[in-house]
C-alpha cells in the first residue's frame, strides 16, 4: 500500500513473497523500478531523455 501510494496510478505493479526462516522476525523488502524519472533518483545534473530507449553495454 506504501509502495501503490506512492507511484503514478497507471503504474504495473508485479509483486511476490518468500519466507525465509533464518530471518526470524524480520522482513527484507526490495523494489526493481523502471521508467524513473524523478530528479531525487537520477540525483543533480542527470539529463532525463523524453523517450527511454535501450542502451547497449558491452
Amino acid at each position: 500500500e506504501i509502495v501503490q501510494g506512492r507511484i503514478a496510478p497507471n503504474a504495473r505493479i508485479i509483486w511476490g513473497a518468500a519466507v525465509d526462516p533464518s530471518l526470524e522476525h524480520k522482513l527484507r523488502v526490495m523494489l526493481i523500478l523502471t521508467g524513473v524519472r524523478s530528479k531525487q533518483i537520477l540525483g543533480p545534473g542527470e539529463h532525463v531523455r523524453p523517450h527511454p530507449g535501450v542502451d547497449i553495454v558491452r
